[in-house]
């Protein structure tokens, strides 16, 4: 499964851009925002994941020559859930 790390979100839309590129064709592509607050702490922690087929319907926009799908954040899913400095958090419903 491939994991991309994303700088920074868009803010004016709070979406992520994906470029076609990094896509993976099979199964689904992870998300890692890696902006940080002035303290330090992630603003978005967790680790995101969105399949193919579901990216490819999102509009697509070319910043600085790339094509980029522009995904909203909330359209994400999580998959490991992380606190604001990046420790795991526990599941509380395993045990």
């Amino acid at each position: 499964m491939l994991t991309l790390k994303i700088k920074a979100p868009i803010w004016s839309s709070r979406s992520v851009g994906i470029a076609e590129h990094r896509l993976s064709f099979a199964g689904e592509t992870l998300l890692e925002i890696e902006y940080t607050d002035k303290h330090g702490n992630r603003v978005y922690p967790h680790v995101y994941a969105i399949s193919r087929q579901k990216v490819i319907k999102y509009p697509v926009e070319t910043r600085r020559g790339v094509r980029l799908f522009i995904v909203p954040i909330r359209d994400l899913e999580p998959r490991v859930l992380r606190e604001p400095d990046g420790t795991e958090k526990k599941d509380l419903f395993r045990g």
